[in-house]
């Protein structure tokens, strides 16, 4: 063989590899899978305000069904769990795997550019005025710089936090494969359901009744259906957020989106058996 010009060759495609010249199965190519989302026109936010609904009323919560199409949901559920992320995914409390872009959640330090299929939706949540210019920011609302990708099985869930002051107070929520009802609850609630009805014990609820203990209820409950969004910002972001671990999940007078989700007070809803959640978070630099 001719070793000069192998050497040649495969010195050019290092070198192409080197300047991101992606080949078949580069992961340039499989991320980009969703180079961005359908055209829509601009929204107006405010129209889709569920917290006004809750019994306590809650600024800064706003639910959006199908921000997606069936076929972006799919690009995304492959782009999101292709081979090239298996080293991304670690195993969160909860019964969760987690991945991230742009860093460890916990550091404020953006170490890298999101990828294609991230930015796509990003993009989206500004033409669609999902995000919509600041004037705190000089006319330029921050973009999310930072993605976590949440999977887990049922009855699984996430327990309730706060999502703390490394991000800013907007977060965006879209929902994939699975449906479930999230919880926001107040700060000062010391004890909070972290378990559905269908997945509760007897004896912890017979303990509760022998000690006239009243059953936590959330300041506000959404039902998140997949392809959905959900936004929360300002007071809303306050609040600690979670998902039972539970199968089906129980509506109950504190859920705010009952028309937008197509379901009734009382309504079990069956959880598909698997739920992806991909978080837009803003991280803060250091000065702020």
């Amino acid at each position: 063989p001719d070793l000069t010009k192998l050497f040649l060759e495969e010195r050019a495609r290092r070198r192409a590899a080197a300047a991101g010249v992606g080949t078949s199965t580069s992961s340039k190519s499989e991320e980009s899978v969703l180079e961005s989302l359908e055209t829509r026109p601009a929204l107006t936010l405010a129209d889709f305000d569920v917290g006004k609904n809750a019994p306590c009323p809650t600024s800064g919560l706003f639910y959006l069904p199908d921000f997606v199409t069936e076929g972006e949901e799919q690009q995304l559920l492959k782009a999101v769990r292709c081979h090239t992320n298996q080293g991304r995914w670690t195993t969160g409390n909860g019964g969760r795997r987690v991945a991230n872009w742009g860093g460890r959640p916990s550091h404020v330090t953006v170490t890298e550019a999101l990828p294609t299929w991230a930015t796509a939706i990003r993009d989206a949540l500004f033409s669609r005025n999902v995000f919509s210019a600041d004037d705190k920011n000089k006319g330029k609302h921050v973009k999310p710089n930072h993605v976590l990708v949440n999977e887990y099985a049922s009855p699984h869930g996430i327990p309730a936090h706060n999502d703390g002051d490394v991000y800013a107070p907007c977060v965006a929520i879209l929902t994939l494969q699975g449906d479930a009802l999230i919880d926001f609850w107040e700060n000062d609630d010391g004890d909070v359901c972290a378990i559905g009805e269908d997945e509760r014990e007897n004896d912890e609820e017979d303990l509760r009744i022998k000690n006239d203990l009243p059953k936590p209820t959330p300041r506000a409950q959404v039902m998140l259906r997949r392809r959905s969004l959900l936004v929360y910002k300002n007071e809303a972001y306050e609040l600690r957020h979670g998902i039972r671990r539970a199968y089906t999940d129980v509506i109950g007078n504190e859920c705010v989106n009952l028309a937008s989700a197509n379901v009734e007070i009382d309504d079990r809803v069956q959880r598909g058996n698997t739920r992806v959640s991909i978080v837009f978070v803003i991280k803060r630099k250091p000065e702020e």
